[in-house]
């Protein structure tokens, strides 16, 4: 889903299969045809999916301080995050963002 979304929108190469397979955060430095902003290039973030099943067998609250990590992370160093989700969100999701943005306004 999204590294084959952010392939086809910005002409990374990230790694795609049927199933999962992004773990962690990957990034693709990717430049522009002319400057925009007096730039010639920007960074494209590729994380795992939040609530992975491959970290089912860590403790919750591993896994969870994971997900905030990462999150908080994205927001802190991007202009622009696409949040790629099937469904609604659910309040579970709701929480978690909440909490990473009133800590971004913190930092």
């Amino acid at each position: 889903g999204k590294s084959t979304l952010l392939n086809y929108c910005f002409g990374c190469k990230f790694l795609t299969s049927a199933g999962r397979c992004t773990r962690g955060i990957y990034g693709s430095l990717c430049r522009l045809s002319r400057p925009v902003n007096c730039t010639n290039q920007f960074l494209i973030l590729d994380t795992e999916g939040l609530d992975a099943i491959e970290r089912k067998n860590i403790s919750d609250t591993s896994s969870i301080h994971f997900d905030r990590t990462m999150v908080l992370f994205c927001l802190a160093v991007s202009q622009v995050v696409i949040i790629n989700i099937k469904g609604d969100i659910g309040s579970e999701m709701q929480n978690l963002l909440q909490i990473c943005a009133y800590s971004l306004n913190k930092l």
